[in-house]
């Protein structure tokens, strides 16, 4: 399920490139091999591995989201982005054991066996800052780069419930449940920004790491009867590749021909 999350993202991506030859036509060759400051939309997947505290109560994730990013002539970049993460890996300690029965199974509210699975479910909201170092390849604009992100992070256990209503796992019963937890973290990042030499395809990939120090939003748990103690350094390290789209302003000159 994680694979395919991640390969669906990374099968939308081929399809952005029609929203990029609009410009096609309003480009001249030295347009598509100009360095230049300007602003971009960043479409970007992502996988993590977690770390410390995290390791205990998730298994691998995905994420998936979109960034702001203005770059200066000079190769600084500054940006704002919004990550949706989710992970079908949930090793929590004692999770809803007050709802099973001794077989193991929760009974729903017309006592049937109901379908409840636990599902990782986070979000991102970040500043990035960092600069571009051109390789002086085919493109000038192709080089590394280095970033680093500080905002907001915060992760949860969801639980997909498939047509069987458990009261306890509705609100407002869920907070008791669903260990969320949030707080600040750091986001440092290096990779490699790849521009096709007509300036059509811009790529970026590369490795990252996720530092937050998080604190439990739930003062107590109901199936464990006790309350997580915080703030926890919760980590992941993983990989992020992105679709770069330039956004430029239209002309608003005419040009006549006679």
């Amino acid at each position: 399920m994680r694979l395919r999350f991640i390969f669906t993202s990374l099968g939308l991506l081929p399809f952005l490139v029609l929203a990029q030859e609009g410009n096609r036509n309003g480009l001249n060759a030295a347009d598509a091999h100009a360095v230049s400051a300007g602003t971009q939309l960043v479409l970007h997947v992502g996988g993590q591995a977690p770390a410390g505290p995290l390791a205990d109560r998730f298994g691998l994730s995905n994420t998936i989201g979109m960034g702001v990013r203005r770059t200066t002539h000079s190769g600084w970049r500054f940006g704002a982005h919004y990550r949706f993460q989710t992970g079908a890996d949930v090793r929590e300690n004692g999770l809803l054991q007050n709802l099973v029965d001794p077989n193991g199974r929760i009974v729903d509210n017309e006592g049937r066996i109901a379908l409840v699975t636990a599902q990782q479910r986070g979000t991102l909201l970040f500043l990035t800052a960092g600069r571009k170092w051109p390789t002086g390849g085919q493109h000038p604009e192709t080089g590394f780069i280095a970033e680093v992100g500080a905002g907001f992070w915060e992760h949860k256990i969801h639980f997909q419930n498939r047509g069987n209503r458990v009261t306890q796992l509705d609100e407002p019963h869920l907070a008791g449940y669903d260990r969320l937890t949030g707080g600040g973290m750091l986001l440092p990042r290096v990779g490699f920004e790849y521009h096709s030499p007509n300036g059509q395809a811009r790529l970026e990939f590369g490795l990252e790491a996720c530092l937050g120090r998080l604190q439990p939003n739930r003062i107590w748990n109901a199936d464990t009867g006790t309350r997580d103690i915080g703030p926890r350094s919760d980590r992941t390290v993983g990989v992020f590749a992105g679709w770069i789209l330039r956004l430029k302003a239209r002309s608003s000159s005419l040009d006549y021909y006679y």
